[in-house]
């Protein structure tokens, strides 16, 4: 065989083996177990630009994303973590936040860890503390505003995004999701002012919803159970050691053993778990470690066997909350065509007359609730490759100004 043709046949097999790897990605139990062997990271992409404590002008804020390589799906759930370190201290490339998008993009998630504004430790007052954690909910906010923001170009599902934290990044998750503007902090309002919570980051993705579909909390908590209500609940999966004094596991002062009444007085998880039962609450996940103090996942700065421990909570936590299709009037009642149908390598959509001019969003998921697609579009008629779905049934999503018809498709 002349190298020429030995050439083509090894670059034959290996795209072969791309395929199958691929196809083996999305067949496998995607969310429930790693399906991906690489992962790819891009570094340092500026999400926000905000005015630290103390200065006078602003710093940018960065973010690193994570994804699967090979995947083929165009809508995936997002998780941003949110790093530790009392609000003085670490960053997102901290071994906790690195390993957990990491491991979350290997089950088919993508995953971004970012940065917040720090505080000096040479400022460090209970006023200090409180208005810091607020910048970083700020922060928090604006991270979600920008990634949904831009969904479309990282392959980000905007209706399943949630947040992961520790520590510091917790308390930031928690004040992000639950305060509203009448209850800020009246630290907040001391000059300068700091702001609504959502008013931080760049201008052109100020009206994009930062509602989230859920948090996973590690050792964190609240200074007032009260902002915490029904109307604006989203489900929580805590995770806290007994003997915390750090961040307490019930209610007390931070710092306790070191700065006695000198912290905020906080509510941590076993306080805010309490409130929630008060609140007929149900969807929410507490998992005390009995015994365990703040961070337990660490010893002497790296990641032991306890790490391994919340991220199986956490991956399960995330799983059983991935959205479900939901029963909707069938598509031939919307004037909307679908054809072929069973398909093999490609479905082509149509709309009526009647509907065109307007823009329609379309979604594709798996019976799993897991989205192929998800755009919005404008053309009367759209082709999509379906070439690399393995066989089963799908749920195809038409929604335009009022109405959402489904129609039920299976690939060969």
């Amino acid at each position: 065989m002349n190298k020429k043709r030995l050439f083509r046949v090894f670059l034959a097999s290996v795209v072969c083996t791309l395929f199958i790897n691929e196809a083996q990605a999305q067949t496998g139990q995607r969310y429930a177990e790693p399906v991906f062997d690489e992962v790819n990271v891009v570094t340092a992409i500026p999400y926000s630009s905000a005015i630290k404590e103390g200065d006078t002008s602003p710093t940018t804020l960065y973010l690193d994303f994570y994804e699967p390589v090979g995947d083929t799906l165009s809508a995936r759930p997002l998780v941003i973590t949110v790093f530790g370190g009392a609000f003085v201290a670490g960053g997102r490339d901290y071994s906790d936040m690195q390993a957990y998008c990491t491991r979350l993009a290997q089950h088919g998630y993508v995953a971004a860890s970012i940065d917040y504004r720090l505080l000096s430790i040479w400022n460090l007052n209970q006023t200090s503390l409180i208005r810091e954690a607020y910048m970083a909910s700020q922060d928090v906010s604006a991270a979600i505003r920008f990634l949904k923001y831009h969904s479309e170009e990282y392959g980000i599902d905007a209706d399943q995004v949630f947040l992961l934290g520790n520590s510091a990044g917790s308390i930031a998750i928690l004040c992000e999701i639950f305060i509203d503007e009448d209850e800020r902090p009246a630290e907040t309002y001391e000059s300068p002012d700091l702001g609504p919570m959502h008013s931080s980051g760049f201008e052109e993705y100020a009206g994009v919803s930062p509602v989230v579909a859920g948090a996973i909390p590690h050792w964190g908590g609240v200074t007032d159970l009260g902002i915490i209500e029904k109307e604006q609940y989203v489900p929580l999966c805590m995770i806290h050691g007994t003997d915390d004094t750090t961040v307490p596991y019930d209610s007390g002062y931070c710092y306790a053993g070191i700065l006695p009444n000198v912290m905020p007085y906080m509510y941590g998880s076993q306080a805010i778990a309490n409130h929630l039962d008060e609140m007929n609450i149900s969807d929410y996940e507490f998992h005390p470690f009995e015994g365990e103090g703040h961070a337990f996942y660490f010893t002497l700065n790296q990641l032991n066997e306890q790490f391994d421990a919340c991220f199986s909570i956490s991956r399960d936590f995330l799983y059983q909350h991935l959205c479900v299709p939901t029963a909707l009037p069938d598509l031939t009642e919307q004037k909307v065509s679908v054809y072929p149908n069973p398909i093999t390598n490609q479905v082509t959509v149509c709309i009526d007359e009647s509907m065109q001019g307007k823009p329609f969003r379309m979604v594709v998921m798996d019976v799993m609730g897991r989205k192929l697609v998800a755009q919005t579009r404008s053309s009367s008629k759209v082709t999509i490759d379906t070439s690399l779905w393995p066989s089963g049934v799908y749920f195809l999503q038409v929604e335009q100004e009022g109405f959402c018809g489904s129609r039920k498709i299976v690939k060969q």
